[in-house]
């Protein structure tokens, strides 16, 4: 969460830079806005209700967000966010959980008792039965005091999030329509 929040604070700063403004990212014609107040409904329903109902949870809110995706697909930054969306459903769906590096964990200097206790039902450390554990939580993301570990997939929604604040913060933004 921190490191999505950084990453969007660096692009309103950067958008800021460039002589962009809030007043044009509010501008963006973006189609649909409820199926993703619906999505992030389903998965924290899910994530809450936990067993099975995480991952349903997860695969229905992040078929929300892709239809969402698909209908603003001309705005910059949507396929980047649906790319990374895609790849931690996959990894997700498949494992039944996000499967986190236990390696990772320990440069970040985060405790795997959670996980390994069964209170975190919504990771799994990664092991020889993992699936795509190249896509699975292993990037350390160092902030003081809240250190995270983060996917391929979350750099890549975080990437696109940043592209659409920036370019959608100036007075030039592209915003092609396909």
């Amino acid at each position: 969460m921190l490191f999505a929040l950084t990453v969007l604070l660096g692009a309103l700063a950067l958008g800021w830079a460039r002589g962009g403004t809030l007043d044009h990212l509010g501008h963006l014609p973006l189609r649909f806005k409820r199926l993703v107040v619906a999505a992030l409904v389903v998965q924290v329903l899910g994530g809450l209700a936990g067993g099975w109902r995480y991952p349903a949870g997860l695969a229905l809110s992040a078929a929300l967000v892709a239809g969402f995706l698909a209908l603003n697909r001309g705005i910059q930054g949507t396929g980047l966010v649906a790319v990374g969306l895609l790849l931690n459903a996959l990894v997700v769906g498949v494992n039944g959980a996000m499967p986190v590096s236990g390696d990772a964990m320990g440069r970040a200097l985060l405790s795997t008792q959670d996980i390994i206790s069964g209170a975190d039902p919504r990771h799994e450390l990664i092991d020889a039965s993992t699936h795509l554990p190249l896509i699975a939580d292993r990037i350390p993301f160092y902030f003081p005091r809240h250190p995270e570990i983060v996917s391929t997939g979350d750099v890549l929604v975080a990437s696109g999030l940043a592209e659409l604040v920036v370019l959608g913060m100036g007075s030039t933004a592209r915003r092609r329509r396909r």
